[in-house]
C-alpha cells in the first residue's frame, strides 16, 4: 500500500527542502534600516540575532501591523517591534510539521536552527511549495483545467 501524502511530508525532513539565503541583522537596527534590508535583497521579513542567537523576526506583516499609519520614528530600533522568541524549526522536523505552524500562526517564514540554537536557515512558503511541486510532479503538471474558467483567446493565455 502505497503510503499517504500526509505520511510523506511527516517523514520528510526539513534539511532537503532548499532554502533560500536568509536576511539576518542584529535587533539594535532601526526600522529604517530593517525596511531598507528587505527591499534590498528583496526578502519579507529580517531574522534579528544575537551571538547567533535569533531573538526575534520582523516581517513585512509587523511592518504593517505595527508601524504603519502609526506615529513612529521610522529611527526607532526596532527592537520592540519585532515578534520575540519567535517558533524555531531544526533540519530535523518535519516538513508537515513546518506547513501545519505556517497554517496555523499564518507565517510565511520559520527560522531554522541547529542543536546549539544557531541559525542556519529559514523556510519559507515559497521554498515548500517548490518542493511539493517536485515531489509530486505528475500532480502538478496534470492537474484538470478548471471547468468554470473560460479563456480570453484560444491558446488559453
Amino acid at each position: 500500500m502505497e503510503p499517504k501524502p500526509v505520511e510523506i511530508l511527516d517523514s520528510q525532513k526539513l534539511f532537503k527542502v532548499s532554502m533560500p539565503k536568509y536576511l539576518e541583522a542584529a535587533p539594535d537596527i532601526t526600522i529604517s534600516k530593517a525596511i531598507e534590508l528587505m527591499q534590498d535583497n528583496k526578502h519579507g521579513y529580517v531574522i534579528l540575532t544575537e551571538n547567533k542567537k535569533v531573538v526575534g523576526i520582523f516581517t513585512e506583516t509587523d511592518l504593517v501591523r505595527k508601524v504603519l499609519g502609526k506615529n513612529i520614528d521610522l529611527e526607532t530600533p526596532i527592537r520592540d517591534l519585532i515578534t520575540q522568541n519567535p517558533i524555531l524549526l531544526t533540519g530535523n522536523d518535519s516538513i508537515g510539521t513546518a506547513i501545519d505552524l505556517m497554517g496555523k500562526h499564518r507565517f510565511y517564514h520559520i527560522p531554522i536552527v541547529n542543536e546549539k540554537e544557531e541559525l542556519t536557515g529559514v523556510v519559507s512558503v515559497r521554498s515548500l511549495i517548490r518542493f511539493l511541486a517536485e515531489c509530486y510532479p505528475d500532480e502538478v503538471l496534470n492537474l484538470p483545467p478548471d471547468p468554470d474558467k473560460i479563456m480570453d483567446t484560444p491558446e488559453g493565455g
